[in-house]
């Protein structure tokens, strides 16, 4: 699709009414730092970060496009592993004490992350924690008056998903759930030629995830129980999951193959694969009605016990079905009039006939893009910059709470239909199994104290 197509200002205002009817009637303070106009602003006119995780992606990926963008600025890093927090300030440090000589002021570390959400000077909290912490900060932080850019998988229950919305819609906060795919032209354009109906009426769905563990991370090697590592304070790294002994392959790098604190690949890639089909399914506010499949856990108390192989069936009330399973990464829409999708990460575009991909998207069938938030940075995408241009206008970030929750919903129903063995029917409105209260206890979790949704009020409270 030509480069020049953009959604018009009046289309995409039109588009967003509904999503910011709920939250007009609800106060917010708009930062000071939220008033620059250009790419060269003065400290003042910065939207003000505060990191929270130091890990691979937080200071190996986030900090570096956060560093891309002159209107922004970290102000503090927050981690509960020593050396992590230490690289990651010096990292902030390093990068704008070059660019600002003796005018920059420094960054702040904290190994709590309540005490860098309750600071004055912080607009934006970016939340790159494990998956089992991303929920509890982020609605911190809303309370708190922050907007919130959260990594994916958005949540480790269904539970937690809706809470966090509905605080989302209640405060009145921008918030993005970081998932990149919607500022990948590619993506887009597939979706927009499914929505469009360029494959006549959509039928069925095929997602493939990668199968098995991803060996990423040093420790993945390291299965046996050791000592906790002087300077990691591994209660706080547990948060609300069960306490057990330190096993270094179950923390940095490998987390996500436990189910104690995530989903393994389904809610992994699923987080973005599922969210395409969602997107082209125009189904973002809603899910299927029917789940079923099958996966391989290992016993619960294995190192690593989320499923390396998956198969699972939904159904939409639509009519739309989707298998989910373990394979290479790639998407596929199949249609009454064709089909298209790609394999691979950011694989090219393919479909059943080349008029397909050579079809022209009208404006009036295009779809919201960064770059209509802030035309003159047409070009500069990602979820960070559409994440700060979106504060400073006050407008909703292409990812909202709402879509990361029913994205990762899909998953989280799929993984319970596996650790069931029968199927399932859901109903997507109330968020609930239909009479099956044996399913729905696993849509929440036990939180241990003190690290619960319960408790942050009073957090909020102790610094007011």
């Amino acid at each position: 699709m030509p480069a020049d197509k953009h959604v018009s200002r009046r289309r995409f205002l039109k588009q967003a009414a509904s999503t910011m009817a709920a939250a007009v009637a609800v106060p917010y303070v708009v930062p000071a730092s939220a008033l620059g106009r250009d790419d060269n602003t003065s400290p003042s006119n910065r939207i003000v970060y505060g990191l929270i995780g130091c890990g691979h992606h937080g200071a190996g990926w986030n900090l570096g496009q956060i560093f891309r963008m002159d209107d922004a600025q970290v102000i503090a890093v927050c981690d509960v592993d020593q050396p992590r927090l230490h690289d990651a300030k010096t990292k902030v440090r390093n990068h704008y004490a070059r660019k600002r000589g003796k005018n920059y002021k420094g960054c702040a570390e904290h190994g709590d992350f309540r005490d860098l959400i309750n600071r004055r000077d912080i607009d934006v909290v970016a939340n790159c924690t494990p998956d089992h912490w991303h929920v509890i900060p982020a609605i911190m932080a809303a309370k708190a008056g922050k907007d919130i850019i959260c990594e994916k998988p958005l949540t480790l229950t269904v539970a937690e998903g809706r809470t966090l919305c509905d605080v989302i819609k209640k405060t009145g906060r921008i918030f993005q759930t970081a998932s990149e795919n919607r500022s990948i032209e590619t993506c887009i354009q597939l979706c927009e030629l499914v929505r469009a109906g360029r494959i006549g009426r959509l039928k069925h769905i095929n997602v493939t995830l990668p199968g098995g563990n991803e060996t990423r991370g040093a420790n993945f090697m390291q299965r046996d129980e050791r000592p906790v590592p002087e300077g990691f304070n591994y209660d706080m790294w547990l948060g609300q999951a069960p306490v057990k002994p330190y096993v270094p392959a179950q923390c940095h790098g490998s987390f996500r193959w436990c189910l104690d604190y995530s989903g393994g690949r389904m809610t992994d890639w699923g987080a973005h694969l599922i969210d395409l089909a969602q997107w082209g399914n125009n189904t973002e506010a809603t899910g299927p009605v029917e789940v079923e499949g099958k996966g391989e856990f290992p016993p619960k108390d294995s190192v690593f016990n989320t499923t390396p192989v998956f198969d699972v069936n939904y159904r939409y009330a639509n009519g739309v079905t989707m298998n989910v399973s373990s394979s290479v990464p790639g998407i596929r829409f199949e249609g009454t009039d064709g089909w298209i999708g790609f394999q691979k990460w950011r694989g090219p575009l393919e479909a059943s006939d080349k008029a397909i991909l050579e079809s022209v998207i009208a404006e009036s069938e295009q779809f919201y893009r960064p770059s209509e938030i802030a035309p003159r940075r047409s070009g500069i995408g990602g979820e960070h910059r559409n994440f700060v241009d979106c504060v400073k206008l006050r407008k909703p970030c292409y990812a909202p709470a709402e879509t990361g929750h029913r994205t990762i919903t899909i998953a989280h129903i799929g993984t319970i239909a596996m650790l069931l063995g029968r199927k399932l029917r859901w109903n997507p409105e109330k968020e609930r199994f239909v009479d099956d209260a044996e399913a729905d206890k696993m849509l929440s979790r036990t939180q241990r104290e003190p690290w619960t949704i319960a408790n942050i009020d009073s957090w909020i409270k102790e610094n007011a």
